[in-house]
């Protein structure tokens, strides 16, 4: 692949990246009204599933489904169920921790099991070797992670707090941090199925699709089993605007189909790291001009060399390729 075309699936990556805050946000106004983190996720994927859905009728590709289930490794159909999680452990550590301190346990991991997974060439895909250009560029984007998010007083919320007598210390300052670590890690591993899958069908879209429909699948079996009552939708779903429930499974089914298809071009280690980027430019725009009703958070001098490391970072990386 000539370096027009990298640089090209690099600026996807990166345009992926920047939906992602978005998604968040939209997500966010949807669990509000719906008072339910679960449900919101559950509709989001629904409708990322539907939209991924009417992709392929479009297309109206020949896609060898059969063959792929009767002759490819159980996990390449797993990365819906890996998104399912990492979106799980985050809701747990956000109770805990926050959302600063979340994110950068969240990038820490993507970032580190991308490493990871081009290292050992785990889920077949080819190794590359450690070198030390690897592994300073994995240093860089984590910092500059760390200086993006991280706000100057670090706090747990009042549920950590009143759960220290409850619980083990050792569970919060110790298991929740490397369990949200673990929860990136699997995030990069979904990027790395879904490229895997989408090449072996030959179609991006496709390896999307399945991804999101055993991801939906998972949310439906985790709601019927733990949620008994859901009247109180009928009183507040009303009062949400249309793109509340369509706009985060649309964003979502929008980056899983840019990361199926630079997976495989890019190597996971670099596509992680370019949608990371394109997540902190988006997070900053978003931030700094209070974009969809949030509070101003203005650009500050660390968040400005936050995201130049991470960028030499991700410069790094393409050069130790």
């Amino acid at each position: 692949m000539n370096n027009a075309l990298t640089i090209l699936w690099m600026l996807m990556g990166v345009a992926a990246g920047t939906l992602l805050p978005l998604q968040n946000t939209v997500n966010t106004r949807l669990a509000k009204g719906l008072r339910s983190i679960v449900l919101a996720t559950g509709v989001s994927f629904a409708v990322g599933t539907m939209f991924l859905g009417l992709v392929l009728l479009a297309l109206r590709q020949h896609l060898p489904w059969d063959e792929t289930f009767a002759r490819q490794p159980a996990w390449i159909w797993l990365g819906g169920l890996f998104g399912v999680s990492f979106f799980t452990v985050n809701i747990v550590l956000m109770r805990y921790f926050g959302a600063s301190i979340t994110v950068v346990l969240a990038i820490c991991g993507q970032v580190i099991g991308g490493l990871i997974i081009d290292v050992f060439g785990i889920f077949d895909v080819t190794r590359q070797s450690l070198s030390f250009g690897r592994l300073a560029s994995t240093v860089l984007v984590v910092i500059g992670a760390i200086l993006v998010n991280m706000t100057t007083h670090l706090h747990t919320d009042a549920h950590s707090d009143a759960n220290d007598t409850a619980r083990p210390r050792i569970v919060r300052r110790i298991l929740l941090p490397v369990a949200g670590v673990l929860g990136g890690c699997l995030s990069a591993a979904q990027t790395t199925v879904n490229g895997r899958l989408g090449t072996v069908l030959g179609s991006p879209e496709a390896a999307s699709f399945a991804s999101f429909s055993v991801g939906v699948t998972c949310i439906a079996l985790f709601i019927l089993v733990t949620i008994r009552s859901h009247t109180h939708i009928l009183a507040t779903a009303a009062a949400l605007p249309w793109w509340a429930w369509a706009g985060g499974g649309v964003l979502g089914a929008l980056y899983v189909l840019a990361n199926a298809i630079d997976a495989p071009l890019l190597g996971t280690s670099l596509t992680v790291s370019v949608v990371l980027f394109g997540q902190i430019v988006g997070g900053l725009t978003i931030d700094h001009f209070g974009l969809l009703g949030l509070a101003r958070r203005p650009v500050t001098t660390q968040r400005v060399i936050g995201a130049a490391l991470v960028l030499i970072g991700i410069g790094l990386t393409r050069f130790a390729l």
